[in-house]
């Protein structure tokens, strides 16, 4: 029973000089994550998605205009079966525009994902290898921390410098 007792007593104050060594470092994401090259080509792509989109949109708009532009300035002319024809033809655009802008939305939030996965994994892996490096026992990001004490490690440049970030 002694036996256990005193293993006990070894295994607990082992643990809690382990705790004390434990080096935590924290690293701003805004910071590293916009400076690197892969970031600006993500959004020069989105960005260019984007664009056709709208490109797309406006042309889409512009046909709706000028149909019902047309049905407007017509419209008293008209058989009544032309004027539910050309109604439904009105509404069919009108419909066709925000299917095209929902699909357009859910495939630039999917390039988004896309694009930007590699890019966390890249830091992850950055971050992983300099926590093994230096021996810290977390790396936490700037963004969710309330609070960050002196004593911490700011290891921002190190993760720069191991992506190659200047």
């Amino acid at each position: 029973m002694l036996k256990k007792i005193t293993l006990f007593a070894l295994l607990f104050i082992s643990m809690g000089a382990m705790a004390q060594e434990a080096k935590i470092a924290y690293f701003n994401s805004m910071e590293v994550v916009p400076a690197m090259p892969e970031y600006t080509r993500m959004q020069d792509s989105i960005q260019k998605k984007q664009a056709s989109i709208e490109n797309e949109l406006k042309i889409m708009g512009e046909e709706y205009n000028k149909k019902y532009t047309a049905f407007m300035e017509q419209g008293d002319k008209l058989d009544e079966s032309i004027k539910i024809r050309r109604l439904q033809e009105i509404k069919d655009l009108e419909e066709r525009a925000q299917n095209f802008n929902q699909m357009s939305q859910q495939q630039l939030e999917q390039l988004y994902k896309s694009l930007l996965e590699p890019i966390q994994q890249k830091v992850k892996n950055a971050i992983a290898e300099i926590g093994a490096e230096n021996h810290f026992a977390y790396i936490l990001d700037v963004a969710s921390l309330l609070y960050i004490d002196p004593s911490s490690t700011d290891a921002t440049p190190l993760v720069k410098k191991k992506l190659g970030i200047k």
